[in-house]
């Protein structure tokens, strides 16, 4: 049991896209400095549970706490200022303009624009790539190379909470290795991290505390290591 503040605590959150239901009643925590992984198959609601504590989905029923504070329903950009930000599913970066212009984009609040200069070093000192990469165009970029550009965008309000929206899809194992890495790496700079995806060992494996996601509803939750080690996910998700 972590002794760190309470930094989010979704609360009996439900969202319906027309008619359909997406999420029943998903509650879900993170600690301050932690990691949180949010495991599940396509279709499960680990995408949607993302974007409705970041305010892109409206939330029907429930509420979400960000640092004692109830946000549930308020608009994604406010969520900046208060200190949480997100990497969105297949980075969504400008590709035709540079690595430069697209983490720039990321101090574009005016509650970040005036600390641009110094968290524009803070973040090319994480990712020395960003530096070297300037002047390139994003879309010349590997798929690797622009997670970490979307990443250090989202760095860029030097966030206390980093939402990321499946951060592996679509990449090759080297690369997957290195944005896990970097999760640790943003990780140690007092930065917790709430992530979903659906491979566990990819999920468990670097995290604090986890959930499972089926047909949005939360199925299981526990430590990295609980998850890892559950008769459930190592007989459906593992195999065994």
């Amino acid at each position: 049991m972590t002794t760190d503040p309470l930094m989010l605590d979704v609360q009996d959150v439900s969202v319906v896209y027309g008619s359909y239901q997406v999420l029943w009643d998903v509650s879900m925590q993170a600690h301050a400095g932690q990691v949180v992984a949010v495991l599940g198959p396509n279709g499960s609601g680990k995408s949607t549970i993302l974007k409705a504590i970041m305010g892109l989905t409206p939330v029907r029923s429930g509420r979400v706490i960000f640092n004692g504070e109830d946000i549930t329903n308020r608009p994604a950009h406010e969520m900046i200022e208060r200190g949480m930000s997100m990497v969105l599913e297949r980075r969504r970066l400008f590709t035709g303009m540079t690595v430069y212009e697209n983490v720039m984009l990321g101090a574009y609040h005016k509650s970040v624009q005036k600390h641009a200069k110094e968290r524009l070093e803070w973040v090319e000192s994480l990712f020395p790539i960003i530096a070297e990469r300037r002047d390139q165009i994003a879309g010349k970029m590997s798929g690797g190379e622009q997670q970490m550009v979307a990443i250090a965008r989202a760095l860029m309000s030097r966030p206390r909470l980093l939402l990321m929206d499946e951060p592996y899809l679509g990449l090759t194992p080297r690369i997957v290795g290195q944005i896990a890495d970097i999760i640790r790496k943003v990780n140690a700079e007092g930065i917790a991290v709430v992530f979903n995806e659906q491979n566990v060992k990819l999920s468990f494996g670097i995290s604090n505390y986890g959930y499972l996601l089926e047909s949005g509803r939360v199925m299981l939750n526990g430590t990295g290591d609980e998850m890892m080690n559950s008769d459930v996910i190592r007989r459906v998700y593992l195999g065994e």
